[in-house]
């Protein structure tokens, strides 16, 4: 399973590229375990220093993808490799009929990866008010329901066949191509990283407009992407931006559409309503880059730097999620690393940080040695192999998962 959804974010130029940064990123990590030594980054400052505790250990998880956490602060995690979504409960107690204790994991559904009532694969998962979990199956080409108090699966997107059949739609009956990652608003509404077929979509609640796409419940809408994986249009009109393998999405408090665009290393935004964002103005009905956006691989040169430009580079974007200050994070992969955007000047996690810039949480951080800027490594609290799924706490804490070590961890002290 890990190759076939890896392969969507490396199917483009520049290759080569990659596995030699991988290269250099994998020996670097050889000489940390190596030598037992983790660099710490500078001293945080302010009452709650940051702390890095492991929520699943390794043994239990393989190839974890996608996280999301309810209102009640339950923990959710796409089990890919084991073909499950697992739960940690925030307090004891039952869930949907099964008794369960605070903070110890237990499958909510799934576990076999064939047969009739098998889960395929799941790379990510949401969950709405009802308590209703939602997942993505990218190699099943489906989106599944998980029903609250039941544990029934039932599909609500996708037909489980790869492809594109039209716009508009029953959900049930559209074809999806490598469905990757979902999100929901406040209002119900389920979006869908469509990755192959370069588009984001939707399926309604209820019949509305969304991001000026007039919708029916029960059927399935694009609201970004033209279908031409690629970025032209990207700082317009919604309507006629490509996008090039959006694999995670995320829609913030105020409804504004998120998308994690792998193939052109950037974070894009789609605005409810006309406003600026991290930095960035952007009109409503136009969809613009708020973090990475060169389109290639390049080297990450330094902490506290505009978002957008070539000294901030994005190189492998899995995940994204949106924090209750609205900053936001994202998981490069290749780069072994958690950055984040802040919307607001302020201090996080021990730092002070300026809006619409970017810096990293936890993991990698470059250095300059005598080879030049960016050549050598340092590790931001912890070491973090290749970082997947994150979600965001009510109360900031930064949820992460690991898919080189097989483990969830959780960043508090924000």
């Amino acid at each position: 399973m890990m190759s076939a959804v890896h392969r969507l974010s490396v199917a483009r130029a520049g290759l080569a590229h990659v596995v030699a940064v991988a290269a250099l990123v994998a020996a670097a990590v050889a000489l940390v375990v190596a030598t037992g030594a983790v660099a710490v980054g500078a001293a945080p400052s302010g009452p709650a220093p940051p702390t890095v505790r492991t929520v699943i250990g390794a043994g239990l998880l393989e190839d974890p993808g996608g996280l999301a956490l309810d209102a009640a602060g339950d923990l959710f995690v796409a089990d890919t490799g084991q073909c499950r979504v697992l739960v940690v409960p925030a307090r004891s107690g039952t869930l949907d009929g099964r008794p369960v204790r605070a903070g110890r994991a237990t499958t909510l559904v799934g576990g076999g990866c064939t047969g009739h009532a098998a889960l395929g694969h799941p790379s990510a998962v949401a969950v709405d008010g009802h308590g209703d979990v939602f997942v993505a199956e990218a190699v099943d080409q489906r989106v599944v329901e998980v029903r609250a108090g039941s544990r029934t699966v039932v599909p609500v997107a996708g037909t489980g066949t790869a492809g594109y059949n039209g716009n508009g739609l029953a959900a049930t009956s559209s074809q999806l191509d490598q469905p990757t990652g979902v999100a929901l608003d406040a209002a119900g509404d389920l979006f869908i990283a469509d990755t192959a077929n370069c588009r984001v979509r939707v399926l309604p609640a209820a019949a509305t407009t969304l991001f000026g796409q007039a919708t029916t419940a029960g059927h399935l809408f694009t609201v970004a992407g033209t279908g031409v994986c690629g970025s032209a249009g990207q700082g317009g009109p919604l309507a006629g931006a490509e996008l090039w393998n959006p694999v995670a999405v995320a829609v913030d408090g105020a409804g504004d559409l998120l998308v994690a665009d792998n193939g052109d290393q950037s974070v894009l935004l789609a605005p409810a309503r006309t406003g600026s964002f991290y930095g960035v103005a952007i009109d409503a009905g136009d969809i613009g880059v708020v973090a990475g956006g060169t389109g290639g691989y390049q080297p990450y040169l330094q902490d506290g730097v505009p978002a957008v430009g070539v000294a901030a580079e994005l190189n492998d974007l899995r995940g994204i999620a949106v924090g209750p200050t609205d900053a936001l994070f994202v998981t490069d992969g290749l780069m072994q690393v958690v950055r984040v955007v802040p919307a607001a000047s302020g201090v996080l996690f021990g730092r002070s940080m300026t809006a619409g810039d970017m810096y990293s949480v936890v993991g990698a951080v470059p250095v300059a040695t005598a080879e030049g800027p960016g050549d050598g490594t340092r590790w931001q609290l912890a070491r973090v192999g290749t970082p997947i799924g994150v979600a965001v706490s009510q109360s900031g804490a930064l949820y992460y998962s690991d898919r080189s070590f097989d483990v969830v961890r959780v960043v508090a002290g924000a």
